[in-house]
């Protein structure tokens, strides 16, 4: 299997977090669960022969499931949140939870797939679609409010943190916090949150750390509260994430 990934330079730097593109990518299992953290992205299937299109993956809730039964060439696009406002003729919040194909949502999306399929080497696909976003990264000045930004990083950097408490530090009432984290995020700021505090478990998780400790350091109160929490954004127990785990740890082999 190839994978590639690249961070690109400004502007793009700022409004994307990578690109990666994934030849013959085919796990063990032919279904997988993908695990939400907040963020959005593109998602352009590349197998020849095959009629798909391009599609956006809005913020999500919850877990999805992927279908891995055969291999697959997968050209990424990750936005930083809240920037893909900027490429896209929609906020974040229209696609919360949904797929929408690239060509509703971005002038020139529908073609960006065909573009690539008739381009044989790998980094050559991500140079086009670098290209392809600089284009729509000069044209438009969409982003999220400061406010909310800072607000983001603080909950990534201190999963713990308490979103009262960061509304708090903004100085604007709750009202307006929410509804603007809502709208240039995606989700509301609880909803995120919970997510990155659920990151952080996964990430303790998979280095084998012990299912107690792991419920305390991560800021749940107790361990059903951790169950409980996981399981409504993982669609399983964490002993059966464990099971289950792979290279990376948002991705969970399914074995029937």
């Amino acid at each position: 299997m190839l994978l590639i990934g690249r961070v690109p330079p400004p502007p793009l730097s700022a409004y994307i977090n990578y690109l990666w593109y994934s030849e013959g990518w085919k796990p063990v299992s032919a279904r997988q669960r993908h695990m939400p953290d907040g963020s959005m992205g593109v998602i352009i299937p590349l197998n020849d022969g095959i009629r798909e299109q391009a599609i956006v993956s809005g913020p999500r809730s919850s877990a999805i499931f992927l279908d891995t039964s055969r291999p697959l060439n997968i050209l990424g696009i990750q936005f930083k949140d809240g920037a893909g406002a900027r490429f896209l003729s929609v906020p974040p919040e229209a696609l919360t939870n949904e797929f929408v194909p690239l060509g509703d949502v971005a002038r020139g999306g529908s073609s960006l797939r065909e573009q690539l399929l008739e381009i044989p080497d790998a980094n050559a696909r991500l140079d086009r679609a670098q290209q392809w976003l600089m284009v729509r990264c000069l044209r438009n000045a969409a982003g999220p409010e400061p406010a909310v930004a800072w607000a983001v990083h603080e909950l990534r950097r201190q999963p713990t943190l308490r979103v009262s408490v960061v509304a708090d530090r903004i100085g604007r009432s709750s009202r307006w916090f929410a509804d603007r984290f809502s709208r240039d995020i995606g989700l509301t700021p609880k909803v995120f949150s919970r997510l990155q505090r659920f990151q952080l478990a996964l990430r303790r998780m998979h280095h084998g750390i012990d299912l107690v400790e792991v419920a305390l350091a991560s800021g749940y109160y107790d361990q059903a509260h951790f169950v409980h929490d996981f399981g409504t954004i993982a669609g399983m127990t964490p002993t059966a994430y464990l099971a289950g785990r792979t290279d990376h740890p948002n991705h969970v082999d399914l074995r029937d």
